[in-house]
């Protein structure tokens, strides 16, 4: 699991995201995995270690921001998307892919318009995400109460 937290130039909060990594054994990601969860952002990394890899919007689903989040995102709104996709990579040995991780990106009210439009979907969230989601301090606005 990792949380990461991405600023503009402004010191404007651009994006709050959790990540679930599911795979990452594989010879094809385990030097740029431990360099990830070193601290080195997910897709530089990735391109700069030349790992074919596909992002795929799965869901957005709204979330409630807390008061911290909304100051560094320099928002009144109280709820903003939550962007779910998933992270696969091509294994070069086998030459198959495989799901490395799962991500959840918050992303400012004001800039959401750019990114891909996708199903609103709160299923998606297990139990296990709904903690990683509580470690950042996010709930989801529309939420299975059976989780």
């Amino acid at each position: 699991m990792r949380i990461v937290h991405l600023y503009d130039t402004k010191d404007i909060s651009r994006t709050l995201g959790v990540v679930r990594f599911k795979n990452f054994d594989s010879p094809t990601i385990k030097e740029a995995h431990n360099r990830i969860v070193a601290g080195e952002l997910l897709g530089k990394t990735l391109m700069e270690s030349d790992i074919p890899h596909k992002k795929s919007y799965i869901s957005t689903i709204p979330v409630h921001l807390p008061d911290w989040l909304k100051k560094d995102f320099k928002t009144a709104h109280s709820t903003s998307p939550a962007v779910y996709s998933h992270i696969t990579l091509l294994d070069r040995e086998c030459n198959k892919t495989f799901l490395y991780a799962e991500l959840f990106e918050i992303i400012p009210p004001d800039i959401i318009h750019l990114v891909p439009n996708t199903d609103n979907n709160s299923k998606i969230i297990d139990k296990e995400m709904m903690t990683l989601l509580g470690y950042a301090d996010i709930t989801p606005a529309l939420i299975d109460k059976n989780l």
